[in-house]
């Protein structure tokens, strides 16, 4: 693991929990979004990091 920024006391979530939400978020944006159109905006910087993986998780077709 990367040393941590000297301002950081302490790891709240680490990369495996933060996988596993990501993942469980993925799960269920594909069960409320089947059979429709789904569209994701990521509207914040350093958002669109999160987008990308969130993205990966969604089993929906795209275009």
């Amino acid at each position: 693991m990367a040393s941590q920024h000297p301002d950081i006391e302490k790891v709240l979530f680490t990369q495996e929990d933060i996988d596993g939400i990501v993942s469980r978020l993925g799960e269920q944006i594909t069960r409320d979004y089947a059979g429709k159109d789904l569209v994701l905006i990521a509207v914040l910087r350093g958002a669109v990091v999160f987008m990308g993986d969130l993205m990966r998780k969604i089993e929906l077709p795209t275009n």
